[in-house]
């Protein structure tokens, strides 16, 4: 399988409600889509979606990287198996190259994933070798005002989601914990989601305080830099405690499994820059009797939710979340629906690669800017083709 063209999008996709957490707010979400092509003609693509408080990387930066560093590397990218392709990846997408643009290279790597496995007739959790697991996604709940917040509880309650995390780190958080306890009952397990809201002398008072409401995990209950106040919050708390924005790449995870920092891993591809990486984070984990747990960006299009998909049903995890699509998404790119059911039940995702194809006419509709790159057999310069997109967007070139 040899790479001859690829085409780098980015969408612009409006979102049916605003979210917001304790680090940002947003009504819409922006999306970078990568399409491959091959030799013999098989579309692949795949998807990152920046975070700047998260990584430092913006959807400025993760273009630039991509054409300025990445897409050079893949002229005369060629394997011959499935085996040569698992071990050539981690040589084009290092860990340092990772830490600059992860949505880059997550992107890029998922679409290469997703036309090896469509060349070779297999999926993307079969090209993993991992096992089929069962899908039972959480449901997530951001901040938000009391009538739509009670809306949407009554909604988890009717669909009878299991699993729920709520969003914390303002002063309704211990109203809010109630009202979810009263209207969902005392089965369903409830976590939290701080995002680095306090310091770890407030975070053992605050997660004490939600303590008889019965939650079952506080996700990043201090800023990502103060790994030794996770710690801290780890060891004096009696519940797991999740680390999601300290936890990025290979050198965090056995930062954090070496101090004991934390109990759960949380894996979100784009952040963790790609599928393989997120695996090998999830084996330090596993060898330090870390669980994981699947996590997603909010504004994924069905392309990074069957990527989540992919590796929830070939590796165990404590909890899942993503498989949003139009819960979230006002449009989505995708033509089979990437969802969860009633329960949040979700089955695997036939076909081969991600096993979704794209709609090419809705992709067109939310795109804002396109280029198209022409790749050689030989490493040399890649030839970029600029296309006009639908609308301007002013924050990039």
């Amino acid at each position: 399988m040899r790479l001859t063209k690829i085409q780098l999008y980015l969408l612009q996709i409006q979102l049916c409600m605003p979210i917001k957490h304790h680090l940002a707010e947003r009504t819409h979400s922006e999306n970078l889509v990568v399409k491959v092509v091959t030799d013999s003609g098989v579309a692949g693509y795949g998807e990152g979606i920046a975070r700047k408080y998260v990584t430092g990387e913006t959807m400025e930066s993760s273009l630039v990287f991509l054409q300025d560093q990445l897409i050079p590397k893949i002229n005369g990218f060629q394997v011959d198996s499935p085996a040569d392709l698992l071990e050539a990846l981690p040589q084009l997408f290092l860990e340092d190259r990772r830490v600059q643009a992860p949505a880059a290279c997550c992107a890029l790597e998922l679409a290469i994933l997703d036309a090896a496995g469509k060349a070779w007739g297999q999926s993307l959790a079969h090209l993993l070798g991992g096992a089929d697991q069962p899908l039972v996604y959480s449901a997530v709940i951001p901040m938000m005002p009391q009538p739509s917040f009670l809306r949407l509880l009554s909604l988890i309650r009717k669909v009878e989601m299991p699993f729920v995390k709520l969003k914390v780190g303002n002063d309704r958080d211990l109203e809010c914990l109630s009202v979810a306890r009263e209207i969902l009952g005392p089965e369903i397990d409830i976590r939290v989601d701080a995002n680095g809201a306090w310091d770890a002398e407030e975070a053992e008072e605050r997660i004490a305080a939600m303590k008889p409401y019965g939650i079952s995990a506080v996700e990043q209950p201090v800023p990502k830099d103060d790994i030794m106040g996770l710690r801290q919050v780890a060891e004096r708390v009696e519940i797991p405690v999740i680390a999601d924005e300290s936890l990025c790449v290979e050198r965090d995870a056995e930062h954090l499994a070496g101090l004991g920092a934390c109990q759960v891993f949380n894996l979100r591809l784009s952040k963790c820059g790609g599928i393989l990486a997120a695996l090998r984070l999830y084996e330090i984990g596993r060898n330090q009797g870390i669980d994981s747990q699947l996590g997603c960006q909010v504004g994924e299009t069905g392309i990074l939710a069957a990527a989540g998909r992919q590796l929830a049903v070939s590796r165990k995890m404590l909890y899942l979340e993503g498989s949003y699509s139009t819960y979230l998404l006002k449009e989505d790119i995708v033509n089979e629906p990437v969802e969860f059911g009633s329960g949040g039940v979700a089955q695997p995702l036939e076909g081969h690669g991600l096993g979704i194809s794209v709609n090419e006419e809705t992709l067109q509709r939310l795109t804002v800017m396109q280029h198209e790159i022409q790749l050689s057999d030989r490493h040399q310069d890649p030839v970029t083709q600029p296309r006009e997109a639908q609308r301007a967007h002013t924050a990039l070139p």
